[in-house]
């Protein structure tokens, strides 16, 4: 007697490779292969800066209150520079405290685009709204009456 069953696939092995520097602590695979802002091309600072409002491509966001520059030593011997987005809840950008931060780490710019530093990662952040810097802001209007 014949069955017509769908017969079981081998399940499919996956290969893992690292996404972030956790990751890769962890043990998954790295393989080298990294982001870097190619010289010429627009720095971190010429795409954030504090008071600028960032979304993620996973949602998450909010307004920037500062962008530190960090260092990773990858196992391949490279030194690798990345930048971590500390930013707050839009409702709590005038008033915050440290239990508000929040962080987009591992940040690197590649062509105009705020990336994460490991290629594994599709990630990105976008600059949604720019603060003005203070020079081009509109001068307050004082009534004396």
């Amino acid at each position: 007697m014949r069955t017509h069953r769908k017969q079981p696939t081998p399940p499919v092995k996956r290969t893992y490779e690292a996404h972030s520097t956790y990751t890769a602590g962890l043990g998954v695979p790295d393989r080298h292969r990294y982001r870097r802002t190619p010289l010429g091309t627009p720095t971190m600072a010429d795409l954030v800066r504090p008071g600028d409002t960032v979304a993620t491509s996973y949602n998450t966001g909010g307004v920037v209150i500062e962008v530190k520059e960090y260092f990773y030593a990858a196992s391949a011997g490279e030194t690798l520079s990345h930048f971590m987005i500390v930013y707050v809840p839009p409702n709590r950008a005038t008033k915050y405290s440290d239990i508000d931060h929040r962080w987009i780490s591992e940040c690197v710019t590649v062509d105009g685009r705020i990336l994460k530093l490991f290629e594994a990662s599709s990630d990105e952040v976008f600059v949604i709204d720019r603060m003005q810097p203070a020079d081009r802001r509109p001068p307050r209007t004082i009534l004396i009456t």
